[in-house]
């Protein structure tokens, strides 16, 4: 863990300073920038009053739709783009294994359909096949998902702004509106909307006190991700009387492996959204803003009652804002689409292609 907390403090900007083009770069660097204790996490708070009634409503529909029969989640699931459109659970994998432990929603918040063309449909199906949604079964999720995702976008894109601007006083060949350019052209954008299921006992080789037990250590490959707090939610009760309770675990939760490789529990306050930079904006900026490994900790129960924990879920939901398909983003030339497709075969059986 880190011993400074001063320096591997959470950075804060609060949304008004945003909208009022207020200089933050001292923020952004201290957030994304090229330092050891550079978290590559950025907090705003102050957000517009709508955005906690959007978060609780999808972020309990998350319970709602893992609760349903397997049957009824399966006509969601979506093979051909390796599961990255619908319904997915046990198909990531992580720490060399299926990842059972969480189930995930994925749809593109602000268009139904990325791509008409069925060629690029085929091609990269990962982001250009039409969106999935329940109509039948849980008809409400779908405007849930595109209401929260489109406002996570629209914060997104203030935070673009003084990321262009601080990297551009920089690196004056960097263009000023590069990734306000992303948020705003790319067809790529992916939300994902994330169950963590209750805990309930160790899994065959798994320690329950493994730091990255809801969710295995990775970069996020995109530009910039925004990210909800987390909701748990005691699963106990009856679904009409879910209600958000707090972790009981004060050692559960988001860690973040910072540049100077010293691990640091991220917290990320209900009435605040979370960004992100991914490896897609590292390159693009040469390095000057910085992605970095991140994981869940599962709430771990105590040796002497194993089950304390059994019924608590945990629900988030994040927004990837990623280049077009098109766009250059290693030094030797590949595109974002040619790209992602190996960043995936770190995640996923490569055997998946072939279904």
């Amino acid at each position: 863990m880190a011993s400074d907390p001063n320096n591997n403090a959470v950075v804060v900007i609060d949304y008004q300073d945003l909208v009022n083009g207020v200089d933050v770069s001292a923020q952004i660097e201290k957030a994304f920038g090229a330092h050891e204790h550079c978290l590559g996490l950025l907090l705003v708070n102050n957000l517009p009053a709508e955005y906690m009634a959007l978060r609780e409503r999808l972020l309990k529909l998350a319970s709602v739709f893992a609760a349903l029969p397997e049957e009824t989640k399966e006509k969601t699931v979506h093979a051909a783009s390796r599961y990255s459109f619908g319904w997915s659970c046990g198909k990531e994998i992580m720490n060399g294994k299926p990842d059972v432990s969480k189930g995930s929603y994925y749809a593109n918040p602000l268009m139904d359909e990325p791509e008409s063309s069925k060629t690029l449909q085929e091609q990269f199906p990962e982001y250009c096949h039409p969106n999935v949604w329940p109509k039948e079964d849980l008809p409400e999720l779908e405007q849930a998902f595109k209401e929260l995702g489109q406002f996570v976008v629209e914060v997104g894109k203030q935070v673009a702004k003084t990321c262009d601007a601080f990297v551009h006083s920089k690196l004056p060949s960097f263009s000023p509106t590069h990734l306000q350019d992303v948020i705003r052209e790319s067809k790529t954008t992916k939300a994902r909307l994330l169950h963590y299921y209750p805990q309930t006992g160790a899994l065959e080789g798994e320690k329950r006190d493994d730091m990255d037990s809801w969710c295995g250590w990775h970069l996020d490959h995109g530009s910039l991700t925004g990210l909800t707090s987390a909701m748990f939610l005691d699963e106990s009760t009856p679904k009409d009387q879910w209600a958000e309770v707090s972790c009981p675990d004060p050692e559960a939760g988001l860690y973040i492996r910072n540049r100077g490789q010293q691990v640091v529990k991220a917290k990320i306050p209900r009435d605040h959204l979370a960004f992100q930079t991914g490896e897609a904006l590292q390159l693009a900026t040469r390095g000057l803003l910085a992605a970095t490994p991140h994981c869940v900790r599962g709430a771990t129960a105590p040796e002497d009652d194993p089950k304390r924990y059994a019924t608590l879920a945990r629900n988030t939901f994040a927004v990837f804002m990623q280049p077009s398909l098109e766009t250059i983003v290693t030094e030797d030339g590949r595109n974002f689409g040619e790209w992602t497709k190996e960043v995936l075969d770190r995640y996923y059986d490569k055997k998946e292609k072939e279904k």
